[in-house]
C-alpha cells in the first residue's frame, strides 16, 4: 500500500535573494526565482518530502533539488543549447543529468563548498544523463525528436549509451514508422564499447568508429576520457599527467586560451571559462595539449627536468639513449626556450617547433573525430553534429 501525504507548503516564484530554504544546490548558476513544495506523511507529519525547484530569468529551470526523508539527496542539473542543422532545420536540445548524494554526507558536502576550487561533484554519484533534440523544419513544419540517453549497465564499470530516434511528426500526424534505435554498453576505463551489449534498429553499427563510446557524452564530460585516450596513444600512461577541467584563469597573463599544458605540475588545464562548441574542436584541443605534454616530457629527461614535474619524469625515466629520440629531444629544448605566447607575437608563435607539432596533431585528430562519426551522424540526421 502506497504511502498517503499532505500538502505542507508551496510556495512558487520566491526571487533568489529572498529565498531562505535550505535546499542543497549543485549549480554554479545563481537562479533568479525558487518554487518549494513540502508533503508529509498522514500518520507521521514529521517524516516530509521536499522538491525545490530553481529558475532562471527567463523562467526555465536550472535545477531541481529532491530531498525525501527516506531516500539520499538527488538534484537533477538541467543545461540548454539551441543549433542549426542545414539552413532550415533548429533544433533546441535540453539535457539532465541526475545525482545523488548520501544523506550522511551532506554536512561534510557543505564543508566542501566553502573552498572555491572545490569539484561541485566530489561526493555526488551521477545516476543518469537524458539529452532530449526537439527540431523543427521551418520551411515544412516536420517535427522530431531525438534522445541520447547515459545510465549505469548492471556492472558499476559500465554506462550504457543509447541514442533513438522518435517517429516524425509531419502535419501534426505522427509518422507510420518505427523508432530508430542504437544502444550499447560502454567501459569506464577507457570507454569502449562491449560488442555483444550492442543492439539497433533501423541504423548500422559504426564498426571503424573508435569514438563511438563519448559520442553520448556532453563537452564538459568528454574531456577527462578524450585526454586519457590522448595520453595513452602518447606512451604517456605513467608520466603521472593530470588533468583540470575547470582551471580558473584569473591569474594568467591571458584569459582566451581553450586549455593549456602546465609543465611545472604536468596538468592539462581547460579554461573553466571557456565554453566548447563541439566536441571535434574538444578532440583537437585535448589531442594538441597532450602533444605539450610529450615535448616538456622529453625536454625533461634531456636537461634533467627545469620544472618539478621535469625533474621527477627524468629521474623516473632517466637520460634519454635513443639516438633519435635524442634529436627530437634537442629541438625540443630549443623550441621551448625560445617559446613567445600567441599574445605576444602570433607569428613568432606559430613558427616554433613545438606549436607546429601540437597543431599538427590537433588537425590530424579532427580530420579522425570528423571522419569517423559519418555513421552514426548519418543515422541520426536531426542531432546537431556539433553534439556527436
Amino acid at each position: 500500500m502506497k504511502p498517503t501525504f499532505n500538502l505542507v507548503s508551496k510556495t512558487l516564484g520566491t526571487s533568489f535573494v529572498k529565498y531562505r530554504g535550505d535546499a542543497v544546490r549543485l549549480s554554479k548558476q545563481t537562479p533568479a526565482t525558487v518554487d518549494e513544495v513540502v508533503v508529509a506523511l498522514k500518520d507521521n507529519p514529521s517524516m516530509q518530502r521536499k522538491i525545490t525547484t530553481f529558475r532562471d530569468s527567463n523562467g526555465l529551470v536550472t535545477e531541481r533539488a529532491f530531498d525525501y526523508f527516506d531516500k539520499p539527496f538527488r538534484n537533477r542539473l538541467y543545461s540548454r543549447t539551441d543549433n542549426v542543422i542545414g539552413e532550415d532545420e533548429f533544433v533546441t536540445s535540453t539535457t539532465t543529468k541526475d545525482y545523488l548524494l548520501d544523506r550522511d554526507a551532506l554536512d561534510y558536502y557543505k564543508d566542501l563548498r566553502q573552498f572555491p576550487n572545490t569539484k561541485k561533484t566530489i561526493l555526488w554519484s551521477r545516476v543518469s544523463t537524458e539529452t532530449n533534440h526537439i527540431s523543427e523544419n521551418l520551411k515544412t513544419g516536420e517535427k522530431v525528436q531525438s534522445q541520447v540517453l547515459i545510465g549505469k549497465a548492471k556492472q558499476k564499470s559500465k554506462n550504457k549509451h543509447t541514442f533513438i530516434e522518435f517517429p516524425h511528426i509531419i502535419n501534426n500526424k505522427v509518422e507510420n514508422k518505427p523508432l530508430k534505435f542504437l544502444s550499447f554498453t560502454v567501459k569506464k576505463s577507457d570507454n569502449s564499447i562491449v560488442k555483444s551489449s550492442v543492439t539497433k534498429q533501423g541504423v548500422n553499427f559504426p564498426e571503424n568508429d573508435s569514438y563511438l563510446g563519448v559520442r553520448a557524452l556532453s563537452t564538459e564530460d568528454a574531456k577527462e576520457p578524450l585526454v586519457k585516450r590522448y595520453i595513452r596513444e602518447r606512451g604517456l600512461e605513467d608520466m603521472n599527467i593530470t588533468i583540470d577541467k575547470e582551471y580558473n584563469p584569473i591569474n594568467e597573463a591571458d584569459t582566451r586560451f581553450k586549455a593549456i599544458f602546465t609543465a611545472d605540475e604536468g596538468i592539462i588545464k581547460f579554461n573553466g571559462d571557456y565554453t566548447f562548441k563541439s566536441k571535434t574542436e574538444l578532440a583537437k584541443t585535448s589531442a594538441h595539449e597532450t602533444e605539450h605534454g610529450w615535448h616538456f616530457f622529453l625536454q625533461g629527461r634531456l636537461n634533467g627536468g627545469d620544472t618539478p614535474w621535469q625533474t621527477d619524469m627524468a629521474q623516473k625515466f632517466g637520460r634519454i639513449k635513443d639516438t633519435e629520440l635524442l634529436e627530437e629531444a634537442k629541438e625540443y629544448d630549443v623550441a621551448i626556450k625560445n617559446y613567445v605566447p600567441y599574445w605576444k607575437d602570433r607569428s613568432a608563435y606559430l613558427k616554433n617547433k613545438i606549436e607546429q607539432e601540437a597543431n599538427r596533431k590537433g588537425d590530424a585528430t579532427e580530420y579522425e573525430y570528423d571522419t569517423e562519426g559519418l555513421t552514426i551522424r548519418m543515422d541520426f540526421p536531426h542531432i546537431p553534429k556539433e553534439l556527436l
